[in-house]
């Protein structure tokens, strides 16, 4: 099954949810090593994750429901 891990992340402000990462893959495995990757690489993600302010959540999906770029690309305006 096709995985979808949700990382949501708590200001320390005002406790508040205001970012929420997405990692698809075609497995858990494969969701992580992105999750992994991004952890590395975003300071913001990184500290939250250091202090404990994420919420995260695994959801396992049908292959279909994996996101394709398609899926995001805006209609033409008949002009």
């Amino acid at each position: 099954m096709a995985c979808v891990i949700e990382v949501h992340i708590v200001d320390p402000g005002d406790n508040t949810i205001k970012v929420t990462h997405q990692f698809w893959g075609v497995n858990e495995k494969e969701a992580r090593t992105y999750y992994r990757e991004h952890l590395s690489s975003c300071e913001y993600f990184r500290a939250a994750e250091n202090e404990g302010r994420v919420i995260e959540e695994v959801n396992q999906i049908d292959a279909d429901e994996l996101p394709d770029p398609d899926d995001f690309e805006e209609e033409e305006e008949a002009g």
